[in-house]
This record gives structure tokens, C-alpha cells and sequence, in this order.
């Protein structure tokens, strides 16, 4: 593959380093990049293979001559500006919530729904980073055993508010709450806050209804049952979340074990042990613990499950999606 051309709005953000940085490292051979973000970073430059290439702003009105153009971004920003460029024949890949349910959009985890992918308008959803991590450990066993449903609890990293949620975190420690207060309501350090976007009229926080609705989009299945309970906690980097699981065909945990084990996309800790943010932070896949039979549900199992938002739940699934449309 050779010879495309790139830009990334938002390249300044976490997400936005992060794709600059795989795209950067990898084999890819790119004729033209281009870097856009906000008026405070206009005029400053990044690196990218030993050249400084500078970050401007996007207009309604830029002149793009361009392959794939990543959205790193807020809603808002993409509503503004993804229109535009799609009807301009620019593929946009969207980071942001904003397209992820219309139906017309495809909501893309690679290695689970590619298929998605045919036909699309020029516009592909990249989906929550907490659905990416829950859907890479379920479904090798979902390919096994056939999932009816899930019930997860997440363990969320402050990074996944941006670079206001570290400096959150980092002040917190410091004993200055201010950012903390204004960024998640709540003193963070030493604290565990169990709601992440606003909370909707049945109850559920809109990170909870993400996960619920994106999952069932991506299995396409709107008749999953799944239940999810999202808690921000003084993590630095990396997503945790327990997850019990329940098939419609009887769980032979050897089998369940094995699953996990073949797939090259998931690692698998084995019977006593089990993965943590730390180890998981920077790293591509996404990993299972704990796994076991569950006492409660009907052929059930119960798992720990841990992902870089930042990477597989974000910018390592969005270099994805370019990579799979090269294909098609």
C-alpha cells in the first residue's frame, strides 16, 4: 500500500498524537499528511518521520486534496465539518459519537464486522472505546458458544476525558481539586465516580446507553439484552471492566479457554492471572482474566477484561478501518 493521503482534525488531542504516532511507525507510505486543530494550536508544527508539518485550522472552505480524513474530535466538530468533505468524496473517519447510531453509517470494530464496511457513503463510525474493548474479548467466545447477552461493569481511565482529565487526576494529587471539579464533578484521586456522560430519563448515563446500543449495532443483533454500569476511577490510562456473559449454547470452559487462546487479536491470561491497566497501557490488544464459570447466569461465564482506550479503543481501530477499506 502506498501513495495516500491523510489528515487528522484534532491532531493535538490524545487520540490525535496517538494515530499520528501509528501511522508514523507503521509500513504505510503516505504522499501527503496534514494536521488540523484548534485557533490555540494553530501555527505549531509536529513531528512526523523527521519532519515538522504544521497544524492549521479547518474551514468549510479548505482546499483538500485527500484519501481519509480522521476526525479526533468532539460531535460537534464533526457535525460541523464531516458533511462537507464525505460529499467532496473525502472517506471521514469519525471518532466521535455523532454517527455512530444513523443507520445509513457503518460502525466498524475490523476485526469483528468488515463487512460493515461495503457501501459506505464516505463516512465510517469508529465506536465507543469501552464497546471496542468489551466486543474484542467476547467475541472469539461469541463465535463458540453464541452470546445472548452481557452485564459489565467499567473501570474507566481519566485520560478517556482527554487531557483535562489527567491534569484532573495529577492536581488532585497535588491538592488542588478546581480542574477535578469542573471536569468530572467530583474529587477523582482516591474516589470512584459512577457516571460518565449525563444521565438520560431511564436512569442511564449516556456512556452506558453507548455501550448498549453500539454493541447491538456492531453484532447486529437489536435484541441483545446487555446492562452496563460505567465508573471513572483514578486510573491513568487504560479501561478495566468485568463482564458476565451468558450464550445460548452450554459453556465448556476448556473450549472457552481455547478460544481465547487461538485468537491472535485478544491475549489470554491463563487461570491465575489476569491483566492490569499498567500493563495493558500502550499496548494493541486486549486482554482476559479471571475467567471462569458463572454461578449466576445460565451458561455463563465471567471474565476481566483490559484495553488501551487510547489505542485499540480509539486510534489503533480507526488506522484499522483504513487498512480494511485498502482491501476492499
Amino acid at each position: 500500500m502506498s501513495g495516500l493521503k491523510i489528515g487528522i482534525v484534532g491532531a493535538t488531542g490524545l487520540v490525535g498524537q496517538e494515530l499520528i504516532s501509528i501511522i508514523d511507525r507503521s509500513d504505510l507510505v503516505a504522499d501527503d499528511i496534514r494536521f488540523f486543530a484548534s485557533e490555540r494550536s494553530s501555527g505549531i508544527s509536529l513531528n512526523f518521520r523527521e519532519q515538522e508539518i504544521p497544524v492549521a485550522e479547518l474551514y468549510e472552505d479548505t482546499s483538500l486534496n485527500l484519501d481519509y480524513l480522521f476526525f479526533c474530535t468532539c460531535p460537534f466538530i464533526s457535525e460541523m465539518f464531516i458533511p462537507v468533505f464525505s460529499k467532496r468524496g473525502i472517506v471521514c473517519i469519525d471518532n466521535s459519537s455523532r454517527y455512530r447510531l444513523q443507520d445509513d453509517v457503518p460502525l466498524v470494530v475490523p476485526e469483528i464486522n468488515p463487512q460493515a464496511l461495503e457501501g459506505h457513503k464516505n463516512i465510517i463510525a469508529n465506536p465507543n472505546c469501552s464497546t471496542i474493548i468489551a466486543l474484542m474479548a467476547l467475541m472469539p467466545l461469541h463465535e463458540a458458544f453464541e452470546l445472548s447477552g452481557f452485564c459489565v461493569s467499567t473501570y474507566q481511565a481519566v485520560s478517556g476525558a482527554g487531557r483535562d482529565g489527567i491534569s484532573a487526576l495529577m492536581d488532585d494529587l497535588n491538592g488542588d481539586h478546581e480542574v477535578s471539579m469542573e471536569t468530572f464533578g467530583h474529587q477523582i484521586a482516591f474516589n470512584a465516580l459512577p457516571k460518565i456522560g449525563e444521565i438520560d430519563g431511564e436512569r442511564y448515563s449516556g456512556e452506558e446507553k453507548k455501550m448498549c446500543n453500539e454493541s447491538r449495532k456492531i453484532l447486529s443483533d437489536s435484541k441483545l439484552r446487555i446492562s452496563a454500569m460505567c465508573v471513572r476511577v483514578p486510573v491513568m490510562r487504560a479501561h478495566s471492566m468485568s463482564i458476565f456473559a451468558s450464550f445460548k449454547r452450554p459453556i465448556n470452559l476448556k473450549q472457552a479457554e481455547d478460544a481465547l487462546e487461538q485468537n491472535e487479536n485478544v491475549n489470554f491470561y491463563g487461570e491465575n492471572s489476569f491483566p492490569c491497566p499498567l500493563d495493558m497501557s500502550g499496548r494493541n490488544p486486549c486482554a482476559i482474566g479471571r475467567l471462569r464459570l458463572d454461578t449466576f447466569l445460565e451458561n455463563g461465564l465471567s471474565m476481566w477484561v483490559v484495553g488501551d482506550q487510547i489505542r485499540k479503543g480509539a486510534a489503533l481501530n480507526a488506522f484499522q478501518i483504513m487498512l480494511a477499506l485498502e482491501r476492499l
